[in-house]
């Protein structure tokens, strides 16, 4: 199964400035993601936006972004509470496999648990029970890992692991980095390029079709609101292709997270 890993500029919000319209924009995404099963989502600076608020909103769209991605359970724990998340109530639900709505896990479940504190013997993890779980492995405090119930008794132990057939969430990377050391960083196979100015993709459906078939790492780049992809990201490790996938659009402009969800679903289907 190939990985999609999705690269949006911090520059998507540059438009507004309301906090509650930015955090309704992330959360499309958001939810986008998670319908058609994105692995990750790496947010890159844009060259014309970076400055200190391009920094600022990029570090809001991770947190916005992981926040979605966190099981209900463990967000008290993974986000104290912070003025810029403070309109997440209009968030959509993921409703994926990792954000059980079952209170009543049982042994052979997968979870999402945060690390509490360690001994010497191993973890403490809170995986959404009246208790904590232990894992007798030592992991680092204070972060999200997958685990799998191995024992529900007096004691509740868990293992590192997650599934393997199931869509298991996406993950969130920021590294205030431009667009071609981003992609470095996540060494794809093929470089799709969005932007209104290449050819439509019911022209070259058939040959996107067979090279998205034939890789296993796919990027997907978008520009910001006021500009497409910009620069030469051709690279020998990688093939690239622009594309438009939005043929005819009756807008003037098409805002970010609409080509998004109009790119993946396409995609969705190029995959089927």
């Amino acid at each position: 199964m190939q990985n999609i890993n999705l690269f949006i500029p911090n520059s998507f919000l540059a438009e507004t400035n309301d906090l509650k319209l930015k955090t309704y924009k992330v959360g499309i995404i958001g939810r986008a993601l998670a319908v058609f099963r994105v692995n990750k989502v790496i947010i890159y600076n844009d060259s014309s936006f970076n400055d200190e608020r391009g920094r600022k909103d990029a570090k809001f769209i991770y947190d916005v972004l992981s926040y979605m991605n966190t099981p209900q359970y463990l967000r008290k724990r993974a986000f104290p509470i912070q003025e810029d998340l403070k309109h997440v109530g209009i968030l959509p639900p993921l409703r994926t496999p990792h954000h059980p709505t079952n209170d009543s896990p049982k042994k052979g479940d997968f979870r999402q648990g945060f690390t509490v504190k360690r001994n010497k013997k191993g973890t403490f993890v809170d995986i959404g029970m009246d208790k904590l779980a232990f894992c007798k492995e030592q992991l680092t405090v204070n972060k999200i890992f997958s685990f799998k119930i191995t024992k529900i008794a007096k004691e509740i132990l868990v293992t590192p692991d997650e599934p393997e057939d199931i869509y298991w969430g996406y993950e969130t990377v920021y590294d205030n980095d431009g667009l071609k050391k981003s992609l470095n960083k996540q060494n794809p196979d093929f470089v799709v390029i969005t932007t209104r100015y290449a050819d439509t993709i019911n022209s070259i459906f058939d040959e996107l079709r067979y090279k998205v078939n034939n890789v296993n790492n796919i990027a997907i780049v978008f520009g910001g609101p006021y500009s497409s992809v910009e620069g030469n990201y051709s690279d020998p490790k990688w093939e690239s292709i622009e594309v438009n996938t939005i043929p005819n659009q009756g807008t003037k402009t098409v805002r970010t997270e609409e080509a998004v969800v109009a790119t993946l679903s396409l995609f969705n289907l190029l995959l089927a």
